[in-house]
């Protein structure tokens, strides 16, 4: 009966994070904006889709597109999940993955629960990425750090220094780079 019930529960609440003071609260699932219970912040969950140049920071819980006309510079961008096919030029932090299939250059640092690059990019990072497990399956040029796993693919290539807990790298996959094993004591956390 309890089982049922969390379910019955999660399916019409969904968690809400306040930017602002870090307290946690559920919502209803359709709710578009809220304020934080305990600090009175505003919490937005829409979802953004960006196909031109903006100077717009971003602050949502809710997913971000930067299509391939999108040209994002701003401070700073913090949403749920990231998928760039565009220009990021902000400090990225996703609570959930960033996904790149562009190409050029990201300026700012990234910080995701998942780092993914898919096949067809070429993408520079200037600043360093920290996820908790990372799969390149394109051209990379940047620095990764990895709590977790870490996967070059076959059409890989990563030309800068990984830090991870386990590395994969499969025939065809390419480092230039050093790698460094993390351990609990080295290892530093993602912050999203």
């Amino acid at each position: 009966m309890m089982k049922n019930q969390d379910t019955l529960r999660n399916s019409y609440f969904k968690d809400a994070e306040c930017f602002e003071c870090g307290n946690k609260s559920k919502i209803s699932r359709s709710c578009r904006s809220a304020n934080c219970p305990a600090c009175g912040a505003g919490i937005s969950f829409e979802d953004l889709d960006i196909n031109m140049r903006t100077t717009q920071a971003v602050k949502t819980r809710g997913d971000l597109i930067v299509r391939k006309r999108g040209h994002l510079s701003a401070e700073s961008i913090r949403c749920k999940d990231l998928r760039c096919q565009g220009i990021i030029e902000a400090n990225i932090e996703a609570s959930g993955e960033a996904i790149f299939r562009t190409s050029g250059t990201i300026i700012g640092e990234v910080r995701c629960k998942r780092f993914i690059v898919e096949k067809g990019a070429k993408i520079v990072f200037i600043n360093t990425i920290y996820t908790e497990d990372a799969d390149i399956q394109a051209n990379v040029t940047g620095n990764i750090v990895s709590n977790g796993p870490l996967v070059i693919g076959r059409k890989g290539v990563v030309n800068g220094d990984i830090s991870f807990r386990s590395v994969s790298i499969e025939p065809g996959g390419t480092l230039n780079g050093t790698m460094t094993v993390l351990n609990s004591q080295t290892a530093p956390k993602p912050e999203v």
